[in-house]
Parts: structure tokens; C-alpha cells; sequence
């Protein structure tokens, strides 16, 4: 009997149950889609530290999992507060409170496995969406991406763990409310706010306090990448930033429909009085709510803008950091079982090589050069002088299309990628190089990425290096194809070295394919993580305001019969409900919709600080496709919701 009442009971409140529904659907969706991610074996195949991605993706996970109960029981709760009439007069007719608790929970259950099922088969091809983004990511050819079992039963446990929480939290409330509180709800009384004045100061003085953090944060970022930022000064701008995006949340809320309400004209249009109080009193009521919920978003919004961004930054800085698809040194004093010529046939093994370089590293002892940076002195009396002929610098980075290097009888100098500006700081202006019975004079600083583990290093002539000691062979390759297994020749290439008692494997080759597969699937994990952590924001946060509107349905009812009853038309109430819950959806939503163009344009900044001038316009393309997303999700909820609210308000007034 019980479940066929409560089988009747879902059916019918279906359309009040539509939000909580949809939002449960699609955030079992992304739990599913993001936990076949997890145990995905190829993807765990294409990158070593993809272990630490999977747990942080797995906490990642619980911790959503956590905000979704909460959000699910201010859904259980609004649901109970709908139906209180209804559960006081089960009381009423006989009913015990084990039996409303049971049709309750059978209603709850009924709702969970229709939401999972729906969540399931929407995880199927959310999931697929996440492995194109992530083979695109990875640069990997895509593919049909198998199922885990595992992130199917992490999924089941996670939403059975919320539903009984959600559960546990019904059942205390029915257990202790009295049948009175049931059947005669305290009647709400609407009330305006009466000075909106300072408060309309208050949202003006915030607003100006979110403009100047983001300059602040911009200026200060900017300045971390030319090691000049303070952190302190960026976490201060933060905290800044998130109390200004509350407070003028409040401060708007509770000013600006007051102060429409005093202009005689606007308010005497139309309805226009009637939905400004309605506003006025609502917004007033929930403007915590709103500043919260729109901090929620605008971070989310800043987290996905971000996430992208660092996938198109990481592979300009790949680039940049490997620009040598294989690169390697070997030292003289090296113990290393893989010397240079079988390096050289290993890689041919897997790869064709179009074009190769090799050198040699030659040292003076000295370290007379040094003495013009701030590499010297006690701390640094390991370093010594090192150079590289002309000859070979020039065949080395010919491969990588740089121009020829002309010394003119002088020398130059080369820096690491990493210290280039602080090599570049010092004034080398008064070296000279004494070199057998040469004087070198300083020719200026060579425009090509050193990569090897080493501040800099001197170019000089061919004839210059008599006086000079070999200390170490270098070779450089450009391969034929990006499509061998970067990995294996990696293993290849390394061996075990032991440092004293210290044990551990050591490659003297860099394999850029290597590398990159690492990265990417480090930006992979992250992009999907920062995704999947803004949705679930975007949906509890919209589910809220959702659920808030549709809790006043009942108020609302009267409100419309009121004005149905002093002359209004079904024309005028629907237009009336409509621009209610327009702009009770719109407040909490306008300033992280915006905040995207402060995000943008930091990211630009920030790439263009890194040299990345050639990508950084891909940073507004980002931010339009956060934003069209993000206004998507804003569109779904809002149309549940006001089509849920003209059925049960408009239709039955």
C-alpha cells in the first residue's frame, strides 16, 4: 500500500520535483563520467604520475560528493516544506510517524534510482565528451573509450552515501515536528527595505573595492612572473576580492528594488509596484545567499577559464623548455652504461632522425666569468667556466632555423632558458677572455635556449679552445615522426645510479615526446578536475536559487490571486512571474558571467609577460566558451524553473 502511495505520490509532484531531479541527474553524470575517467587504463598507460592525478581526482570527487548531500538536503528540505500540509494530515487520518517517514524515504528512493538511471546513461556520453577532451589534449587519436566497472561502483557508493545522508536529515525532522507546526505553516510577512540608500553606498564602495583587487591581482601576477610579485599582497587582494563579491551581493539586494520603488513613474507602470515589492522583499531576505552563490560561480568561472589556459601555456612552454626532440649530455667523469653512440642507435630505433648535431663541452677551471654574476664566491666553488665552439653552437641551434652567430675574434654568451634575464642583467662589458695567448673580448649575449643544466655558456672561436680541456659530449636530434613510443625509449635510455647510499634511476637524454606526454596528461586531469569542480558549482548554485523560488510557490499563489483579483490579465501575471524570477536568477549570476572579462584579460596579460604573445589571444576564446557553457546551464535552470512556477501559480490562480 505504502509504495504504490509513495509510486503516486512522485508522479504527482513530478513537476515540483523537476529541479531537484535535474540537478541530480547531471552531477551523477559528471560523478560517472569523471570516475570512468579515473580508472581509464589507456590514459593511465600514457603518463607515470598519473597515479597522484587519480588520488587527487579521487578526493577531488569526495569532496563534491560532500557539497552535493548538502545541497541535496536543502532540497530534501524545501521538498518537506512544500508538503507539510500534506504529511499533517497523514498524522491527521491515523497515518503513524514511522509510516509518513517510510512513504517519505520509499518517494526518496523512488526519485534516487530514477535520477541515477538518468544520470548513468547521461555519464555515458558525458564521459565520452571528457576522453575527446582529453585525447585532444594529449594530442591522441580518439577512440571509443571503455567503461570501468570500478568508476561505475565509486559512482553507485558516492550518490547511495548522499541519499542516506539526505535521508538521515528527513528522518530527525519528521521524528520531531509536531503535527500543528505541519498543518498551520507561520504565515510569512513581506517586508521591504525601508532605508535602501546605504545600502546602495555600500554596493557602489564594493564594487569599486572587486575593480581595484582585479587590477591589484592582475599588476601583482604580472609582476610574480618577472620575480618581482608578493605573494602576501596577492592573497590580501583575494580575500579582498571575496568579501567585496558578498557585500555588494547584499548591498545590491537590498537596494536596488527599494530604490525603484521610489520612483513614482517606474513603479506606476503596469504591474511594476506588485513585482518590485515582490523583488525587494525576496532578494532582501536571501541577500547572503545570493553574495555566496555568486561567489560560488565567479570562482568557478575563473577556475575553468584558467584550467584551459594552462594546458595552451604548458606546450608553449614545452616548446620553449625541449625545442630538441632528443637532447643530451654525457660527462667524461660519467659511470653511465649508455654512452653517446648507443644513444644514438636507440633513438634511430624507434624514430628516423632527419637532422643531428653533437659538440663538446670544453672547461678552463676557472671560473673568471662567473665573477660577473652572482653565481660565485663560497657557495658556488664548484662552478667552472665552459664554452662551445663557434662551429658547433651554430650547427646546434642551425637545426632549430636560428641564424648564424658571427664572433668577430670576440666571445658571446649563451644562457639557460630559465636565468635569461638574470644572465642577461650582468655586465659582462669589461670581460676578457685570456685564452693560450688569445684575448677574447665580449661580443654580447647569443639569442638561443641553452637547455642544459648550467647557467651559461661562453662561445668562442674555433682556434680559442687549444688552451681548453674536453669535459663532456653533447648530440641534439630532430626526428622524423612524433608517433613512436616515447615512453619505452625513455626506459631505454635510463639506467640506476648510485650516489653514496642514494639509489635512483638517471637519464642523461631529454626525449621532448616524453615530456610532453607528462604534461599532458597533467593538463588533462587538471582541465578536467577544474571543469567538473565548476559545473557541480554552477549546478548546486542554480539548483539553490531553483529551490528558493519554487519554496515560495504557495505565497506566491495568493499574491497572484490578489492581483488576478484587482484586474490583472493571465497576459500580465505571466510577464510578471517572468521578469520575478528573471531577475531573482539574473543578480547572483551577472557578476560572474562578467567576471570572465577580468579573468581573460589577466590570463592575456600573463601569457604575453611569458612570451607567449603568439597564443595569448586564445585566452578570449577561452572565456567565450566558459561563458557560453555557463549561460547554458543558467538557461536549463531558469526555464525549469519558470515554466514549474507559472504551472503550479499562474494556471491554478
Amino acid at each position: 500500500m505504502f509504495t504504490k502511495l509513495a509510486a503516486r505520490n512522485v508522479k504527482r509532484q513530478i513537476g515540483n520535483y523537476l529541479i531537484y531531479y535535474i540537478t541530480v541527474s547531471l552531477t551523477v553524470a559528471l560523478m560517472f563520467a569523471v570516475n570512468n575517467a579515473i580508472f581509464e587504463k589507456q590514459l593511465l598507460a600514457r603518463a607515470a604520475s598519473i597515479d597522484e592525478l587519480r588520488t587527487a581526482l579521487i578526493t577531488v570527487t569526495v569532496f563534491i560528493s560532500a557539497v552535493v548531500a548538502f545541497v541535496l538536503g536543502y532540497a530534501t528540505s524545501f521538498m518537506l516544506k512544500l508538503r507539510k500540509r500534506e504529511f499533517g494530515m497523514y498524522l491527521t487520518l491515523g497515518m503513524t510517524r514511522r509510516n509518513v517517514l517510510g512513504v517519505f524515504l520509499l518517494e526518496s528512493l523512488i526519485l534516487c534510482a530514477v535520477s541515477l538511471a538518468t544520470g548513468l546513461v547521461l555519464g555515458l556520453a558525458f564521459y565520452q565528451g571528457i576522453m575527446a577532451i582529453v585525447t585532444n589534449i594529449m594530442d591522441v587519436r580518439y577512440s571509443f573509450a571503455a567503461y570501468s566497472l570500478q568508476g561505475l561502483l565509486l559512482t553507485v557508493g558516492l550518490v547511495a552515501g548522499v541519499f542516506a545522508l539526505s535521508a538521515v536529515t528527513s528522518a530527525l525532522y519528521l521524528r520531531r515536528v509536531s503535527i500543528n507546526s505541519l498543518l498551520h505553516d507561520a504565515q510569512k510577512s513581506e517586508r521591504t527595505v525601508k532605508h535602501p540608500v546605504p545600502w546602495a553606498v555600500l554596493a557602489v564602495a564594493t564594487l569599486a573595492a572587486i575593480v581595484t583587487c582585479c587590477i591589484f591581482i592582475r599588476s601583482e601576477i604580472i609582476a610574480s612572473a618577472n620575480d618581482r610579485g608578493s605573494l602576501a599582497l596577492i592573497t590580501i587582494c583575494v580575500i579582498a576580492l571575496i568579501i567585496s563579491i558578498v557585500l555588494f551581493h547584499v548591498g545590491l539586494c537590498k537596494s536596488m528594488f527599494g530604490l525603484l520603488l521610489r520612483s513614482a513613474r517606474f513603479k506606476n507602470n503596469g504591474t511594476n509596484t506588485f513585482t518590485l515589492r515582490k523583488l525587494s522583499s525576496k532578494l532582501s531576505a536571501n541577500a547572503v545567499m545570493a553574495g555566496i552563490l555568486a561567489l560560488l560561480m565567479t570562482f568557478a568561472v575563473a577556475g575553468a577559464n584558467a584550467s584551459f589556459l594552462m594546458q595552451t601555456a604548458n606546450n608553449a612552454a614545452l616548446d620553449r623548455s625541449y625545442p630538441f626532440d632528443v637532447f643530451g649530455e654525457i660527462p667524461y667523469d660519467s659511470d653511465s652504461p649508455v654512452d653517446m653512440a648507443t644513444a644514438q642507435k636507440t633513438v634511430a630505433e624507434f624514430s628516423a632522425i632527419t637532422r643531428e648535431a653533437d659538440y663538446t663541452i670544453y672547461t678552463s677551471g676557472k671560473n673568471y666569468l662567473h665573477g660577473f654574476t652572482d653565481w660565485h664566491g663560497e657557495n658556488y666553488s664548484e662552478l667552472y667556466d665552459e664554452f662551445i665552439t663557434e662551429s658547433e653552437f651554430n650547427a646546434l641551434y642551425g637545426l632549430l632555423g636560428y641564424p648564424q652567430l658571427k664572433l668577430d675574434g670576440g666571445f658571446a654568451i649563451v644562457s639557460h632558458f630559465a636565468y635569461a634575464k638574470d644572465v642577461e642583467a650582468c655586465d659582462f662589458s669589461a670581460a676578457q677572455l685570456r685564452i693560450g695567448e688569445r684575448t677574447l673580448d665580449f661580443k654580447g649575449f647569443a639569442n638561443a635556449p641553452l637547455t642544459a643544466l648550467r647557467f651559461f655558456l661562453a662561445v668562442v672561436p674555433d682556434a680559442a679552445i687549444d688552451g681548453l680541456t674536453a669535459c663532456a659530449d653533447g648530440w641534439a636530434c630532430m626526428l622524423d615522426s612524433d608517433g613512436f613510443d616515447a615512453q619505452a625509449l625513455h626506459d631505454r635510455l635510463t639506467y640506476e645510479n648510485t650516489n653514496g647510499q642514494l639509489q635512483f634511476s638517471r637519464c642523461d637524454f631529454v626525449i621532448k615526446q616524453y615530456h610532453k606526454i607528462q604534461s599532458d596528461a597533467e593538463s588533462a586531469v587538471f582541465i578536467v578536475t577544474a571543469l567538473y569542480v565548476a559545473l557541480v558549482f554552477v549546478f548546486m548554485a542554480m539548483a539553490m536559487l531553483a529551490l528558493k523560488t519554487l519554496s515560495d510557490m504557495a505565497d506566491d499563489r495568493k499574491h497572484y490571486d490578489t492581483l488576478f483579483r484587482l484586474g490583472a490579465s493571465k497576459r500580465d501575471m505571466t510577464r510578471t512571474l517572468f521578469r520575478q524570477t528573471f531577475a531573482f536568477f539574473f543578480i547572483p549570476f551577472a557578476l560572474p558571467l562578467l567576471f570572465g572579462i577580468p579573468t581573460a584579460a589577466i590570463c592575456y596579460a600573463l601569457m604575453q609577460t611569458a612570451g607567449f604573445a603568439a597564443i595569448a589571444s586564445k585566452t578570449i576564446n577561452i572565456a567565450l566558451g566558459v561563458a557560453a557553457v555557463i549561460t547554458a546551464v543558467y538557461a536549463l535552470y531558469f526555464a525549469a524553473t519558470y515554466l514549474t512556477a507559472k504551472r503550479n501559480v499562474i494556471r491554478r490562480t
